[in-house]
């Protein structure tokens, strides 16, 4: 009898032990279980690790800068009237700059030139900047770049997205082009607009007249950073082959003109080209241009330079560079 209630007893602990070992584990049960217990939620991540936020690394395109959200700025009180006047300027949203103005090499991809193209004579090879390329040409590079790597294209002719319901690039100016609309929430690439441009060449200098030179306020230093008439030799060079400025971008002084979205205006009007990021005044004659060049001398470099061409204009030493929606 003593056996038996000897056996009951060592049962009746053992069943305990074994539910208390079997309680002890709830996110690791056998059998199919939760899922969402077993693969650390619906989206199959560990709840204990992730960052605080929810936050994700940023994956930069390649070739690309992210530009942080900012205000500055810009104009000048210095050099020519078009600068004028210093107003302040805010870009809400983050975006991703071309890290390099566009080579031959990208360009020529997805577009021709005219009835000029790159020569020795200016720099030609596919990692020199292209030229001879107009405004227009810009819009349609941006396009087929886009649809080409499964992006919403920005830029709408006549309703149509795609280059090729537009007709042949015009090369005098075109009043369907010059009506051309763009779709800024796009995730395709674009030409900058101005203040975008300056920005950038600032890169984060937001107090007035501090910043003579993307990337220098030095004359003497400007030849580390631009290809320009008293460094350049009389022609283009490779892109990236200077210093960058402090954002990490390349030959926004000199090497070419770089067209931005902007209709050109002979002063700022601070109601179309201040603020929160402007977008520029309606219709005008010309298209900005900026940056300096080759065959510019040290003025044209400066950060709040401006200047303008004929949308139709191709020229031996200006080019672009493109942004892109960091979304």
């Amino acid at each position: 009898m003593k056996k038996i209630k000897w056996l009951v007893t060592v049962l009746v602990v053992a069943s305990i032990v074994l539910g208390v070992i079997g309680c002890s584990s709830p996110s690791s049960p056998s059998g199919s279980g939760n899922d969402e217990t077993q693969q650390g939620g619906a989206n199959g991540g560990n709840h204990g690790e992730q960052p605080e936020g929810g936050t994700q690394e940023v994956v930069v395109p390649e070739g690309f800068v992210l530009i942080p959200a900012g205000s500055f700025k810009m104009g000048s009180n210095e050099g020519y009237s078009s600068n004028q006047p210093v107003h302040e300027v805010t870009i809400t949203k983050p975006f991703y700059m071309g890290k390099y103005e566009v080579t031959q090499a990208e360009y020529e991809v997805y577009c021709s030139y005219g009835s000029s193209s790159p020569s020795s004579s200016y720099g030609d090879g596919d990692n020199y900047p292209a030229y001879y390329v107009s405004w227009y040409d810009a819009l349609v590079y941006c396009n087929k770049r886009s649809m080409a790597e499964g992006l919403t294209p920005c830029y709408s002719i006549s309703d149509s997205t795609d280059p090729e319901d537009w007709g042949a690039v015009p090369t005098s100016s075109n009043g369907t082009w010059n009506s051309v609309e763009c779709n800024w929430n796009a995730n395709g690439y674009r030409l900058p607009t101005e203040a975008e441009w300056e920005y950038t060449a600032r890169a984060g200098d937001n107090t007035e007249d501090s910043l003579t030179y993307s990337g220098t306020s030095n004359v003497d230093e400007l030849g580390d950073y631009a290809w320009y008439y008293d460094s350049a030799n009389d022609n283009t060079h490779e892109v990236g082959t200077k210093l960058p400025n402090a954002f990490g971008l390349y030959d926004m002084s000199g090497n070419v003109y770089e067209w931005c979205w902007n209709w050109f205006t002979s002063e700022y009007d601070e109601n179309t080209e201040g603020g929160s990021d402007p977008t520029g005044a309606s219709a005008r004659s010309y298209r900005v241009f900026r940056g300096g060049g080759w065959y510019g001398d040290s003025d044209y470099c400066a950060v709040s330079c401006r200047n303008g061409y004929g949308p139709n204009v191709r020229n031996r030493g200006l080019g672009f560079r493109v942004v892109r929606q960091a979304n």
